[in-house]
């Protein structure tokens, strides 16, 4: 994985457990990846809720 891939891949992270944090929406789709619901839903995809307070 190149430099730029990987610093994708931890902004990503980081920009997720800022939103587990701060009691943002995040879900986890039905391929187990955590994602922000606003994606799950533009992509159409059902997703199980992250509960508030809980990290991942």
């Amino acid at each position: 994985m190149d430099n730029q891939n990987n610093d994708a891949v931890v902004a990503r992270r980081r920009a997720l457990a800022e939103a587990l944090k701060n009691g943002q929406d995040v879900v986890v789709a039905p391929s187990g990846e955590v994602e922000f619901k606003e994606e799950a839903q533009a992509d159409g995809q059902s997703a199980i809720q992250v509960p508030s307070g809980k990290l991942a």
